[in-house]
C-alpha cells in the first residue's frame, strides 16, 4: 500500500471517528407505542445547561429559552425582585435588578451556523418553489417513511438500519420528482456518490478540509446537518440505543441519515460549482463561520447569560416557596401508627400525590407509599396472541425477565383475527381498501362511538385478566428461590420488609383516551410508555404465593403476615377512578377509595373551566374526556412539574403540593448502607430529569422539540412517530395542546429541583460514584439540596454545600 493510500484511509478513519462523535449526540425518539419522556439534550449532559442552550441556538437555530418578552410578562407577578437578586448573585453578576430589567429589555437577535443548502437558498440557485433545506427535509423523510413502512421492498427486512444509506441512493438516482420541484437535473451529479458509506468519507475529505480544517467546526458541521432532520435522527437514535442495551455499542443508525445528509451536501456543492460567482460566495461564508466557530459559540452564550439569570430567577420562584413548606413540615413532631389498616403503593408520578393526599384523609390508618412505577420488575410482557414482546421496565434498562398470562391454547385463536383487523386499518397500503370492503361494519362502530361514547379498549391489554402468569428467564421458567429473591429487593427498597398492614394495594397508573396517536406519553414511563397493569397483576400474585412467602421468612428473614393480602390495582388517570382488581366483597376500604377518586376530581376539576360542579356531573364530565375522540386535552399529563422529593412519606403528608411534584419514599433507617439512595438517584431522579426536561423542551422550542398541532398529526409507518401534516421531518416531543390550553400556557418551564432527606456525606458519595449525576447537578441539568431533619437545606455546588435561606 502507497503512503497516499495509507494517508486517505487514516483521514477516513478520523472523519469516520467525527461522524459516529456527532452521531452519539442525539438523543433517542420511542415509538408511538412505547412514548416516554426523553431529554432531548441527554448525550450532551456532560456540558454545562447554558453551554448547550448557546450550542443549539448556534447550530439548530432554536432557543432553550424563553423570549426576552416572555421573561418580562412574568416580571413582578411570577418572578419578584427578590428572585431576581438571588439569581444575579448566583451568577456573580455585579448589577441591580433595575439594571437587569433594561439589559433584558436590550437583548440582541442571535446568528446561527447556515447550512451549505441555506446559502445555496439565498443565492436562489433553484428555479423550483421549494428551497433547499425544505426540499432535502421533505425528500429524506418521505424516503425513511416509505422505508420503515415498506422494509421489505428494500430486502432489509432484519437489521434495517445498517443498509438505510444504499437503499437511498438506488432511490434517489431514479427520483424524477426532484426535477419537476427544481427544475435541475440532479441525476448525474448523485450518480458520482460512492455506494459505501466508507468511499463516501474518503471522497468527501479533501472536500471537507479545503474550508473546514478544524475537528471541533467539522463535528459542529456534522451536527447541523444531523439538527436539520432531528427527528427521524432521533428515531435512528432510538434504534442505535436498542443495541446498545444488548451490549451492542453502536451509532450506525444515525450515521446511516448522516451519510445520507453529506451525500445530498455533496451534490449541492458539485451544482453550485456551475455558478462560479455564488460558488465563491458560499466557500468564502463556510470558510468564515468554521474558523469562527468557536467565537460564535462564546458570544452566543455571552448574549444569552442574561436570560439565563432570568431563568434562573423563574426557578427560584418556585424552588423557594416550596422550600419554606418542607422546612415547616420538618420541624413538625412525627406522629406514629401503632397498627396500620391500609397501604397503598403508588408511581411517583406527579398525578399520584394528589389522589395519594386525599386517600389519607379517609382514615389516620391508611399509609401512602411512592415507588418508580414498574415496581422494581425487570419484566417484558409477551402477550398470548402475539409473538412480540413488550418492555415493561424504564427505556433506561433492558428487561430480564419475560412475562405472559397462562391460557389454554385454544383460548388464544380468536384474538388473532382482532389485532390483524385493527392493523390492516392501520396500515396505509390496506386502510382504504378495507374501508371500501368494511364500510357498513365500520360504520356501526363509528355510530355506537360517536354517540355512546364507549371506551376506547387497548390492542392487548383489554385481554388481560385475572388469570395466573408465567415467569420466564430465557426459556426456563422462575422458581421459587427466584422469585423469593425478586421479592425481597422489591419490598427492601418499597420500605415494606419490617411493616405491613392487613391490606397492601400495589397501584399501577395509566391514561385513558381516545383517538389518540401518543396516548402512551400519559401512560407510565417507568413501565415504557405503558399502563402499570401488568407489573402490579404480576407482583400480587408474587406476594401472595405461599412458596414465595415461605422462602422469604426462611432465606431473606422476611416475613409477611398471614392476614396481609396484597391487592394489584390502577389509577385511571384521566377520571382518577382506582379500580382494585378481585377486591374483596364484604371490606370497608373500597369505599375509602371511592371517596378519594370523588374528592380527587373536585380538586382537579379547577384546571378546566368548563368542568360542572355536583359530584355526578364531574364524573361524566371526565368519563366523556377519556371517551371522547375529538378531545384534545383528555388530561394534563404531567404538565408542570417542577420537583423530586425523595424523603419519607411524613414530611409531605400534610403538604398541598399542587400535583407538581414527584414523590420518593425513603427513610435513612431503613438504608444502612445507603445503597437504596444510590439506585434512586441514579435511576428514578434521572427519569425525572428525563421527563422534566421533556416538557422544558416542549414550551420553550416547541417547533424544534414538540410535535406541533395534534389536530394535524398523521401516524408515520404504523408506529414510528408523527408527521404534523402530510411532510416535513418526523416530529418529536409533546403536543402543544398538551402544555398550553390555547389562552396560557399549563406548564411553567423550570429545571427540576431534588430535595433529598438525607446525609450530605451520603449524597455525596452517589455524586462521586456516579458520572450521570454528576453531569446533572454539575452542569446545572437540575437543582439538587439536602434536607437535614430540623429543616436546614443544603445546595449542592459543583464540589459541596451551600446552605440555603428560604
Amino acid at each position: 500500500m502507497s503512503a497516499v493510500s495509507m494517508l486517505a484511509q487514516q483521514a477516513g478513519s478520523n472523519l469516520q471517528a467525527l461522524v459516529e462523535k456527532a452521531a452519539s449526540q442525539i438523543a433517542p425518539a420511542w415509538p408511538l407505542d412505547q412514548m416516554i419522556a426523553v431529554n432531548p439534550w441527554w448525550p450532551k449532559r456532560q456540558q454545562h445547561f447554558a453551554t448547550v442552550c448557546a450550542e443549539q441556538q448556534l447550530l439548530a437555530g432554536t432557543s432553550c429559552l424563553m423570549t426576552a418578552n416572555w421573561f418580562l410578562t412574568q416580571w413582578q407577578q411570577q418572578i419578584q425582585p427578590e428572585h431576581l437578586h438571588q439569581a444575579l448573585q448566583e451568577a456573580e453578576l455585579k448589577m441591580t435588578v433595575d439594571e437587569a430589567v433594561a439589559v433584558l429589555v436590550q437583548q440582541q437577535d442571535l446568528r446561527h451556523w447556515q447550512s451549505l443548502a441555506q446559502l445555496l437558498s439565498e443565492q436562489t440557485l433553484t428555479q423550483g418553489t421549494l428551497p433547499w433545506p425544505q426540499l432535502i427535509q421533505q425528500q429524506l423523510s418521505q424516503f425513511m417513511g416509505l422505508y420503515y413502512q415498506y422494509p421489505e421492498r428494500f430486502s432489509v427486512e432484519a437489521g434495517a438500519e445498517q443498509h438505510t444509506y444504499q437503499s437511498w441512493l438506488t432511490v434517489v438516482r431514479q427520483d424524477k420528482g426532484l426535477k419537476v420541484l427544481t427544475g435541475i437535473d440532479l441525476t448525474s451529479l448523485f450518480a458520482t456518490l460512492p455506494a459505501e458509506p466508507s468511499e463516501l468519507l474518503l471522497q468527501l475529505d479533501p472536500w471537507l478540509d479545503s474550508w473546514c480544517q478544524d475537528e471541533q467546526a467539522k463535528q459542529a458541521y456534522f451536527e447541523n446537518l444531523l439538527q436539520s432532520l432531528s427527528g427521524w435522527a432521533g428515531w435512528q437514535a432510538w434504534l442505535d440505543w436498542q443495541q446498545q442495551l444488548n451490549k451492542q455499542q453502536s451509532h450506525n443508525a444515525v450515521c446511516q441519515l448522516l451519510y445520507m445528509l453529506l451525500g445530498w451536501d455533496w451534490v449541492l456543492w458539485q451544482h453550485s460549482t456551475r455558478h462560479s460567482g455564488a460558488h465563491q460566495h458560499i466557500v468564502n461564508m463556510l470558510k468564515l463561520q468554521s474558523r469562527q466557530y468557536n467565537a460564535m459559540l462564546l458570544n452566543t452564550q455571552a448574549l444569552q447569560s442574561m436570560r439565563q439569570v432570568w431563568q434562573r430567577a423563574l426557578e427560584l420562584s418556585v424552588q423557594l416557596p416550596l422550600f419554606r413548606q418542607l422546612q415547616q413540615a420538618a420541624r413538625q413532631p412525627v406522629a406514629r401508627i401503632t397498627r396500620l389498616t391500609l397501604q397503598a403503593a403508588f408511581c411517583i408520578d406527579v398525578r399520584s400525590e394528589p389522589f395519594r393526599r386525599v386517600l389519607e384523609q379517609q382514615d389516620d390508618t391508611i399509609q401512602t407509599l411512592g415507588f418508580a412505577g414498574f415496581f422494581g420488575l425487570p419484566i417484558a410482557y409477551k402477550a398470548a396472541d402475539s409473538k412480540l414482546s413488550r418492555p415493561q421496565l424504564p427505556g433506561l434498562l433492558a428487561p430480564v425477565l419475560e412475562v405472559s398470562q397462562i391460557r389454554p391454547e385454544k383460548a388464544t385463536l380468536p384474538r388473532q383475527p382482532a389485532l390483524g383487523w385493527k392493523q390492516s386499518f392501520d396500515l396505509a397500503s390496506s386502510s382504504l381498501g378495507m374501508v371500501e370492503a368494511a364500510g357498513p361494519t365500520k360504520l356501526l362502530s363509528l355510530l355506537k362511538r360517536a354517540f355512546f361514547r364507549t371506551k376506547a379498549p387497548h390492542a392487548i391489554n383489554q385481554y388481560l385478566d385475572d388469570g395466573q402468569w408465567q415467569l420466564s428467564r430465557g426459556m426456563q421458567p422462575l422458581s421459587v428461590a427466584e422469585q423469593a429473591q425478586l421479592a425481597a429487593a422489591i419490598l427492601s427498597a418499597m420500605g415494606l420488609a419490617t411493616t405491613l398492614a392487613p391490606t397492601v394495594l400495589l397501584v399501577g397508573h395509566g391514561s385513558d383516551t381516545c383517538n389518540n396517536p401518543q396516548a402512551a406519553a400519559l401512560d407510565c414511563g417507568a413501565c415504557g410508555g405503558q399502563t402499570g397493569e401488568v407489573n402490579v397483576r404480576v407482583l400480587a400474585q408474587i406476594l401472595n404465593n405461599n412458596e414465595v412467602r415461605t422462602e422469604l421468612n426462611s432465606r431473606h428473614k422476611v416475613r409477611i403476615p398471614d392476614d396481609t393480602r396484597f391487592y394489584a390495582a390502577m389509577h385511571h388517570t384521566t377520571t382518577d377512578v382506582l379500580q382494585v382488581f378481585q377486591p374483596p366483597a364484604d371490606a370497608a376500604w373500597p369505599q375509602w377509595l371511592a371517596e378519594a377518586g370523588v374528592q380527587a376530581r373536585q380538586q382537579r376539576s379547577r384546571q378546566f373551566a368548563e368542568a360542572p360542579h355536583g359530584t355526578s356531573a364531574l364524573d361524566r364530565f371526565f368519563k366523556r374526556r377519556s371517551r371522547d375522540w375529538a378531545q384534545l386535552r383528555p388530561e394534563w399529563g404531567l404538565a408542570n412539574n417542577a420537583a423530586f422529593i425523595i424523603a419519607p412519606r411524613t414530611l409531605t403528608k400534610s403538604l398541598n403540593l399542587q400535583g407538581r411534584c414527584f414523590l420518593h419514599d425513603y427513610n435513612t433507617e431503613h438504608d444502612g448502607d445507603f445503597s437504596l439512595l444510590h439506585t434512586i438517584m441514579t435511576a428514578p431522579m434521572v427519569v425525572t430529569n428525563w421527563i422534566n426536561m421533556q416538557y422544558y423542551a416542549s414550551v420553550v422550542a416547541p417547533d424544534k422539540y414538540g410535535s406541533g398541532n395534534k389536530l394535524l398529526h398523521n401516524v408515520v409507518a404504523g408506529h414510528i412517530g408523527v408527521f404534523e401534516g402530510n411532510g416535513g421531518d418526523l416530529r418529536t416531543g409533546l403536543s402543544w395542546q398538551s402544555v398550553h390550553d390555547g389562552k396560557q400556557l399549563r406548564h411553567q418551564p423550570v429545571r427540576l429541583s431534588v430535595v433529598i432527606a438525607a446525609p450530605k456525606n451520603a449524597i455525596a458519595n452517589v455524586i462521586r460514584q456516579s458520572a450521570d449525576v454528576a453531569a446533572l447537578v454539575n452542569n446545572q441539568w437540575l437543582w439538587l439540596y439536602q434536607l437535614d431533619p430540623d429543616g436546614t437545606m443544603h445546595q449542592w455546588h459543583h464540589v459541596g454545600w451551600h446552605k440555603v435561606t428560604a
